[in-house]
């Protein structure tokens, strides 16, 4: 077909050309049309028409991005890109009924594209035609060539199934998907989960549920279908400890906080005991003494003082009672004082810390429970070699203080496990119980920050690289901190840091913090150098997660093809297999009442009808989100509110994008595909491990997601000079003869006698 026909067929399918096609244009066309003229489908023109599509679709203004495509696809043509992008934008619009001719025409060009079918089925599946849905899914997976491709395409068969109303159907495709493609495996055993619990399984439904969040553990609307499956099972620890992860998520989820307090008052034990936290019988570690010249330097940082057991939100939870315990003895010591109120204790002698409400009095207890100190007023515990002054050139301990079994007041989003501590710990009183405080050098606080912040087993220049940056970021804060009751200058949650004391501490991340010693880094404007877990392809700045920018953005079925997709085998963080795969890609099939819910806890907006993206960065990362009710508009701005409205601290990172599923006019599913995690600002921690991985340095890996940054005091090694090309002598030429002359004779060597 040539491409005047299909101008003629692009012109006969466009419901209303005038509007979006200007004048000029039309009787450009019809001159090509005519061959009174070159076809206006020049590559300037097409050109210019994309880039301003794709500028309208970055600021959020899909109808004028609609007009930009369809003109492109009036011009006639081959190409099936330009049919995806302007369905893609009818979608974003909320016009699929639009958009399926569009997908049509996709698929019809590119009939071997799966990408392109599997769009062309959440279309169909967005707006009920269920059929077609099934058809296009199964069409996608029969011409995948890849298997996330091959993966979606299963994935979005069960589900249309399942709408369709054949669970029985569903099931094959669903547990394929699961087994074959890591990024659709939490969607699919979700699905199933929901599928054993509507056949009333519910003891069948729960390993498909805990499967789903073994693949990706940030799942809200899985923790809380978890918690319902116990409550029919009858498991009521397994119940609250599912409770618990949906508040920790979610702590202002009322239904958990309702069947959290009714399970709290029946069970016959503290449901605390219940979860699998880390538990400790005594202190482990010991410093040795080939670490003496080390240690004594690591004591030379500043000290930092940090505010235990933290919530998300930073501020430090009260708490009511925990047990101490010192490798070498513990000794309580008065701030206000200044003075050691009780000698120390035998190695291994345990302690408990009370708070009493009746006299707001904090009682310590020996291992008899007798009473042993009674005070209103802030204390220390230290290890019992602990110098509190510096004599005789020695400061702090060679050893550890063990904080037992916590007990706090509210322990929502919060790690109950034992956690073992350098320097010591400060007992602050508060009208609720207490606040805890570590205080220890920066340079051992960075031990087990650098530690918690990279996966296990990651090369030496990650470590070194974690080093700089939070080193980088603390000695700020040590100088911004705001003045506070318990003078700390950070808390030990994602807020700031996160830090679980000896227990999160690897041996390179040690050997990391010392051989950066006293290295800071700082950007070229001054500013802090920032880090997040995953990119996703590149940072928000626009650095790509490759040795060399290959990858391109410029239009959105780029952006679509981009998180639809398992990550390009050329980007850094593809060289390692130390990182959850849910870091990289994963996606989200969410309820719309849920979302609604967690939506009208701001304004009541009525149920679903429209979500709009508002405006995307140049990499594609959503700026906020705007949701069409029956009675009102919610918008949402950053990745914070978003997150708590569609999936509270679940949401990996604005890097989406969303497929509402309607039932009628008014939305039932919404569908995210998303990539990346956290901000996406700095240094990616992904790829950090990556480029570790491939053998570069810890100064080159920093500089490739800050060009310009500086390392004042740092000289990188000398480069290694650059292999000689081999010297290759030029061919003998043979002489050239004219005819009737012989070739000279070779002369040979004369043999001396």
């Amino acid at each position: 077909m040539n491409g005047a026909a299909l101008l003629l067929l692009a012109l006969a399918a466009s419901a209303q050309p005038a509007a979006d096609v200007s004048e000029a244009q039309r009787e450009a066309a019809r001159a090509a049309l005519e061959g009174q003229a070159p076809p206006p489908s020049g590559a300037a023109e097409v050109k210019s028409a994309a880039e301003g599509g794709f500028a309208d679709f970055l600021a959020g203004r899909y109808a004028a991005a609609a007009a930009g495509f369809k003109y492109i696809v009036t011009l006639g043509g081959a190409d099936a890109a330009p049919e995806a992008e302007l369905a893609l934008m009818l979608r974003d619009d909320g016009r699929p009924d639009e958009a399926a001719a569009h997908w049509l025409k996709a698929t019809l060009l590119a009939s071997t594209d799966a990408f392109l079918w599997n769009q062309r089925a959440w279309n169909y599946l967005a707006l009920g035609r269920t059929r077609e849905a099934k058809d296009s899914f199964r069409k996608a997976a029969a011409t995948a060539q890849r298997s996330d491709d091959k993966g979606e395409a299963l994935l979005g068969l069960g589900l249309s199934e399942s709408f369709d109303a054949n669970p029985k159907a569903a099931v094959e495709p669903l547990q394929q998907a699961a087994k074959d493609d890591p990024y659709a495996a939490a969607a699919a055993n979700s699905e199933l989960s929901r599928l054993e619990a509507a056949q009333r399984r519910p003891a069948s439904a729960v390993p498909y549920a805990v499967a789903s969040l073994q693949a990706d553990n940030l799942q809200l609307d899985v923790a809380r279908q978890l918690a319902r499956l116990y409550d029919k099972t009858g498991q009521g620890k397994a119940e609250w400890q599912a409770w618990k992860l949906v508040l920790d998520l979610d702590p202002a989820d009322p239904e958990a906080l309702k069947r959290k307090g009714i399970l709290e008052k029946w069970l016959p034990a503290r449901p605390e005991d219940s979860l699998p936290v880390m538990r400790l019988g005594r202190p482990v570690y010991r410093e040795g003494s080939e670490e003496g010249e080390e240690a004594a330097a690591d004591n030379d940082s500043p000290p930092v003082r940090i505010a235990l057991f933290s919530g998300p939100d930073g501020r430090p939870r009260h708490l009511t009672r925990f047990f101490v315990m010192g490798s070498t003895g513990t000794k309580l010591f008065d701030v206000n004082l200044g003075e050691e109120m009780l000698a120390p204790t035998p190695p291994f002698t345990q302690w408990e810390v009370v708070y009493r409400p009746d006299t707001r009095v904090i009682e310590v207890r020996d291992s008899r429970g007798q009473t042993r100190y009674l005070t209103k007023q802030p204390f220390r515990l230290m290890p019992g070699d602990f110098a509190v002054k510096e004599d005789e050139g020695r400061r702090g301990s060679r050893f550890t203080v063990l904080v037992k079994n916590p007990e706090l007041t509210d322990i929502r989003g919060m790690d109950l496990g034992d956690r073992e501590y350098r320097g010591f710990i400060e007992v602050v009183p508060t009208p609720d119980g207490f606040h805890l405080v570590n205080e220890l050098p920066l340079d051992r606080y960075l031990f087990s920050v650098v530690g918690e912040a990279l996966p296990p087993n990651a090369p030496l220049e990650a470590y070194k690289t974690m080093a700089v940056l939070t080193r980088s970021t603390m000695l700020a804060r040590l100088q911004s901190a705001q003045p506070n009751p318990e003078r700390t200058q950070t808390c030990d949650s994602k807020a700031c840091m996160s830090y679980y004391g000896l227990t999160r501490e690897r041996e390179n991340s040690a050997k990391g913090v010392r051989l950066t010693r006293g290295l800071v880094a700082r950007a070229a404007d001054g500013a802090l150098p920032e880090h997040h877990p995953s990119c996703g392809w590149a940072s928000s700045a626009g650095i790509q997660d490759r040795q060399s920018p290959t990858l391109a953005f410029r239009s959105p079925a780029d952006l679509e093809r981009l998180i639809h997709r398992g990550p390009d085998e050329g980007l850094y963080h593809q060289a390692t297999a130390l990182l959850p795969e849910a870091w990289n890609r994963w996606l989200r099939v969410l309820d719309a009442e849920e979302v609604r819910a967690r939506a009208e806890r701001r304004k009541d907006i009525g149920p679903l009808k429209r979500i709009v993206v508002l405006g995307r960065d140049a990499t594609g990362r959503a700026k906020g989100l705007r949701l069409e009710g029956s009675r009102g508009e919610l918008e949402l701005n950053g990745l914070e509110e978003m997150a708590s409205v569609l999936s509270p601290g679940s949401l990996r990172s604005e890097l989406f994008a969303v497929t509402p599923l309607y039932d009628g006019r008014k939305i039932q599913r919404l569908v995210l595909f998303g990539a990346g995690y956290g901000h996406g600002r700095g240094v990616c921690v992904a790829g950090t491990v990556g480029q570790a991985h491939l053998g570069r340095r810890f100064d080159q890996i920093l500089k490739h997601y800050y060009p310009r940054l500086l390392l004042p005091g740092f000289t990188p090694p000398p480069e290694p000079p650059a292999p000689k090309p081999a010297v290759v002598a030029p061919p003998r030429k043979k002489p050239v003869l004219v005819p009737g002359q012989r070739p000279p004779r070779k002369r040979r060597p004369t043999l001396k006698i």
